[in-house]
């Protein structure tokens, strides 16, 4: 059973956060449906986020008009999916969330991500003293056979791998990508390495409950031809899970163009070390 306290915000009782509900789902995807060009990803997470107990609402005479869900992996946290009705924009509302939310996170590293072209976003997660860790591009592949001379790297070194990122993608969050990471990340299968002598290029892969049918690969690390391999053996893999589409994120530094993906948006990796708390 989630909390069921309410956060009041300002004077009065007319505007409080507080835990969403099943009930709220309708309204939330309501205002959110035309989030981007293609839509939103809110309805394919929101049950799961539910069950988490950090999914909450922001709610003004009765009516919800913001929603923002927190999550904690790996002993970080990981502000996501923050929406604000269109007709209530430009009240100062997100910066009013973002306080609630690190109020509930208290202390620690907190990160998000924020596509490029979205100014307003940017401003505001600046305003509260977030700062800019790396630059991610997405990318689109479609999954189908394909020889490669890229595999799965149950042992590796960061020490071989050159221009390895600061962070990795794992279903739209990314975390740190130090030595312990790595070694847990191989341990588990999940990372696709080509080798040229004794230097590797590194892949990341993911196939995220919340996105089942999407195949994920993170490029961290590596040279162009070992990019290719890599890619080639993602296709792959993914076509024999029967995903229908692969995300492929590459870090803005690497400069990866292949031909065998579809450049997409560019989203900024943003971290804040928790200190002072902003009043409500």
């Amino acid at each position: 059973m989630c909390d069921k306290v309410r956060y009041q915000i300002g004077y009065g009782n007319a505007m409080e956060i507080r835990m969403a509900t099943m009930k709220d789902k309708e309204t939330v995807l309501g205002f959110c449906r035309h989030t981007f060009s293609w839509g939103d990803y809110i309805g394919d997470v929101w049950d799961r986020w539910l069950v988490s107990c950090n999914l909450y609402v922001l709610e003004e005479d009765g009516a919800i008009i913001g929603a923002y869900h927190i999550a904690f992996p790996e002993n970080e946290s990981w502000i996501e999916g923050m929406r604000v009705h269109p007709r209530h924009r430009r009240r100062g509302l997100g910066t009013k969330m973002m306080s609630h939310a690190e109020s509930v996170i208290k202390k620690g590293r907190i990160r998000l991500v924020v596509e490029s072209e979205n100014r307003p976003s940017i401003n505001l997660v600046k305003f509260v003293g977030y700062e800019l860790e790396e630059e991610w591009r997405l990318f689109l592949m479609s999954p189908e056979r394909q020889a490669s001379s890229a595999s799965v790297a149950h042992a590796l070194s960061r020490d071989v791998i050159p221009d390895l990122t600061l962070t990795y993608q794992d279903s739209w969050r990314w975390q740190p990508l130090d030595t312990m990471a790595l070694e847990k990340l191989s341990r588990g299968g999940r990372v696709l390495a080509f080798m040229e002598g004794s230097r590797a290029s590194v892949g990341i892969w993911n196939r995220s409950e919340d996105f089942p049918m999407t195949f994920q690969l993170g490029l961290v690390g590596g040279t162009a031809k070992g990019f290719d391999e890599i890619l080639k053996l993602a296709k792959n893999m993914a076509y024999s899970m029967g995903c229908e589409r692969i995300q492929v994120f590459a870090a803005e530094k690497t400069m990866v163009d292949s031909p065998l993906l579809e450049k997409r948006s560019l989203f900024y990796v943003m971290k804040k070390d928790l200190g002072k708390i902003y009043n409500l």
